[in-house]
């Protein structure tokens, strides 16, 4: 049997054992709570320096903010005297539109921002378009002095040349909008393109955010009811944009509206005659004194003396492009010059029908439509001499039905013999 001082030593042994495996685990312990510290000191070092590269690039925002101007020039057209002075025009447009933008900036209180402004357009088409209303030259891009002087006049003002296509303004205006809309320096956006509904389903994520977009209405132009519904601003820039006809008005020919407004029916007419003249043709055989079917004849008689179809090169061009009353009465006197080998109609017919738009001159997908509204069909030439020729002969061996012809249905020839 151990003795009493076997027995203390070997307690005291028992406790400095002890003792020394805690130590061991207090050390343990403090080991891993120090490498806790170094991760939780480098993610604190990380976050730090992300906050004040965040600080800069807030201040950064903050001292440059900016507003943002995109213009749609296909439709959103500068007024016929603007576009008419070349140069002088071009640094006028510039600064009343930027004179505009200012005083609805200041209403705001963004009056500190900078103003950024981009114009886009078919540069050639629309060229087109202003010279056969007269107010540039023939060349194909004939309103680049216009554009020259325009840019030239603010250095952060553009009129962007986009291509030959409607569809590539289009293109730009909406990349410019998506991007600079999620731009925290760009503070406002105004946007000048509201003639295009198609532009509604870029707008409508931003719905409600009237002080954010603004959409420029003109009087000029048809401003489509989804725009109003979107909850954005909309405001006029008066003086800037022409504030008369239609977005298609600059870009393909207004038509004559109507033959028998400018032609009084005589006194032996009747009503139902008339009633329906804006879709009938002219009877040929009628001014040639051949046309058997008196006042029951589907077409119009109107004699030579008192037809009202414009020659080429009068002044109808420009009259359906500065959005004038198509109520107006056309006052041009009949060509009087043979076209081709025939002596039917044609001279006058073809005269008028060559204001149509051609069909190189419509974008795919889209419809050339009138001062109403109403669908433009494209420019068809008329038959040459060698085609009218053998149309007589083969209608000399037996007349044709047109029902038939153009719709593969025989119609009602009161006994007649037609093929």
């Amino acid at each position: 049997m151990l003795s009493e001082k076997e027995l203390d030593a070997a307690a005291q042994q028992l406790a400095d054992y002890r003792k020394n495996d805690a130590l061991s685990d207090i050390l343990t312990k403090f080991e891993h709570l120090l490498g806790e510290f170094k991760r939780l000191r480098s993610d604190y070092e990380e976050v730090r320096e992300a906050r004040e590269r965040w600080k800069q690039q807030a201040r950064g925002q903050e001292c440059k903010p900016f507003v943002l101007v995109l213009v749609d020039a296909d439709g959103y057209i500068f007024k016929d005297k603007l576009i008419n002075a070349g140069p002088d025009g071009g640094t006028q447009a510039a600064q009343l539109l930027n004179d505009s933008i200012k005083s609805s900036l200041r209403r705001k209180g963004l009056e500190h921002c900078e103003m950024v402004i981009r114009v886009y357009a078919n540069v050639a088409g629309l060229s087109k378009a202003l010279s056969k209303a007269g107010l540039v030259g023939p060349e194909k891009r004939s309103l680049a002095p216009f554009i020259a002087s325009f840019n030239r006049t603010y250095s952060l003002t553009d009129f962007v040349d986009a291509g030959e296509t409607k569809e590539n303004a289009d293109f730009k205006l909406r990349g410019l909008l998506s991007f600079y809309a999620e731009n925290v320096q760009c503070k406002h956006i105004y946007f000048a393109a509201c003639h295009d509904s198609g532009y509604v389903s870029e707008l409508m994520k931003y719905r409600g955010h009237h002080d954010r977009f603004t959409l420029i209405r003109t009087s000029g132009l048809l401003f489509h009811d989804e725009f109003t519904k979107l909850g954005l601003g909309i405001e006029e820039l008066p003086g800037v944009f022409r504030t008369t006809g239609s977005a298609m008005d600059a870009l393909y020919p207004k038509p004559v509206h109507s033959i028998a407004k400018s032609t009084a029916p005589t006194a032996s007419a009747s009503p139902a005659r008339y009633q329906s003249s804006e879709s009938r043709e002219i009877c040929s055989y009628y001014q040639s004194g051949r046309c058997k079917y008196g006042d029951s004849c589907r077409a119009l008689h109107i004699d030579p003396q008192e037809s009202t179809l414009p020659s080429r090169g009068s002044k109808l061009g420009r009259a359906w492009r500065n959005g004038s009353d198509p109520n107006d009465t056309l006052d041009h006197h009949t060509p009087t010059t043979a076209h081709g080998a025939s002596n039917r109609n044609y001279p006058q017919q073809a005269d008028f029908f060559s204001k149509l738009p051609k069909a190189d001159e419509i974008p795919e997908g889209r419809v050339a439509v009138n001062f109403n509204q109403k669908r433009l069909d494209a420019y068809m030439p008329p038959p040459s001499s060698e085609c009218e020729s053998r149309f007589r002969a083969r209608s000399a061996i037996q007349k044709l039905c047109n029902s038939k012809q153009l719709t593969a249905v025989t119609g009602d020839h009161g006994g007649r013999n037609l093929q």
